[in-house]
């Protein structure tokens, strides 16, 4: 990358602040989206009189299994003049002037990036990154025409703020989410009171990473200190002065992605049942390493974590897993052939077709692959 900005922090400086509330091209995405598009095509109607009809669709592969809408989510909205439609739903390319398709985590992220009030210079370096992270299938073109385009920039910058990221488990990006959810819970009123005493380590941190998320082997994984009442959030092992944790999960990272992006106020009973059989199978200890997929420990001795953080940390992994995206390193890496190889049923949905995979040619950071 020919830029001052490294790794992740291009595409998070140029995403809106927060991380959204609606998953790209969901029903209630599209029904706010359909709000918004509305709105910005009356505010300028007298000069989309001359737009004619025009249709547009966008398709999205791989999107979170927890929403079970099958192996892609689509929306489009159809132009008349100074009028428009919006639906949920995928178009045959013979009704659209202009469709496109790619993966949902890379469409999502694109869809977070904000025009208005970020450096120019800054937007155009995270969406070259992002660009390049999945193959895309575009058929026609927009036209050229200034109200509309002044219409879809108001609707893409105005539904940027709603959408979630999706980004690789257990990468900086990532942990962008978790930091921003637990800091946010920790400051509230609510919850602020109950850990202002509190001292407290949590650490996650996941060994034998794949090359595409971690191209420089380090291991993924967060970790969060609380000091009396003070929330601290970072990506990757717990740093030496903060140890030993008072929490420690360590483990292996390919087999616990599934688990990791599950939503489980959302699972049905077959998914945990699957859930209950896969891990099973993929937390078993390996005898042949001599070590099991994943321990919990407390090397600090401190023991569980007191109950008014854990109320801090309640709905975190729901809502990371909301924000995970659906790759298994599987995909892409022939090596990967053991109890975890293979996409599970409550993470994927089993139409979903890998050849929509982004990492083809470069890693997360849009670099190419060794």
């Amino acid at each position: 990358m020919a830029s001052g900005y490294q790794g992740p922090s291009a595409v998070l400086a140029a995403m809106a602040e927060g991380i959204g509330d609606l998953t790209f091209a969901s029903s209630d995405w599209v029904e706010t989206a359909g709000e918004v598009l509305r709105e910005a095509v009356a505010d300028r109607a007298e000069a989309l009189v001359d737009l004619g009809d025009f249709t547009l669709c966008e398709v999205a592969h791989n999107p979170p299994a927890y929403l079970h809408t099958g192996a892609t989510l689509a929306w489009h909205a159809r132009f008349s003049g100074a009028n428009v439609d919006v639906n949920t739903g995928e178009l045959d390319r013979s009704e659209c002037d202009f469709k496109l398709q790619g993966d949902h985590s890379v469409m999502s992220n694109l869809a977070r990036i904000q025009y208005h009030g970020k450096d120019p210079a800054l937007v155009s370096i995270a969406q070259a990154r992002l660009n390049k992270l999945t193959r895309w299938e575009i058929d026609g073109a927009l036209p050229e025409h200034p109200a509309l385009s002044s219409a879809l920039a108001t609707l893409h910058d105005r539904m940027a703020a709603r959408t979630m990221p999706r980004f690789t488990f257990m990468t900086p990006e990532w942990v962008s989410s978790a930091r921003h959810i637990l800091s946010t819970r920790a400051g509230s009123d609510k919850y602020a009171p109950g850990i202002r005493n509190t001292v407290y380590t949590f650490s996650e941190e996941f060994t034998d990473t794949p090359h595409y998320a971690f191209p420089d082997g380090s291991h993924g994984g967060f970790w969060v200190h609380c000091n009396h009442g003070q929330i601290t959030v970072g990506a990757g092992p717990l740093p030496a002065h903060l140890e030993p944790a008072d929490t420690l999960t360590k483990g292996m990272y390919t087999p616990v992605v599934p688990v990791g992006r599950t939503v489980n106020e959302a699972m049905t009973d077959d998914e945990k049942e699957e859930q209950a059989a896969y891990g099973k199978a993929a937390f078993r200890f390996d005898k042949e390493a001599n070590r099991a997929p994943i321990n919990q420990s407390s090397p600090s001795g401190k023991g569980p974590m007191p109950p008014e953080l854990g109320r801090v940390f309640l709905p975190l992994h729901d809502e990371l897993s909301k924000r995970t995206s659906g790759e298994l390193p599987a995909d892409f890496d022939d090596s990967v052939k053991d109890a975890w190889s293979k996409p599970q049923g409550f993470d994927r949905d089993a139409q979903y077709d890998p050849s929509w995979l982004r990492y083809s040619e470069v890693d997360i950071y849009g670099e190419p692959r060794s």
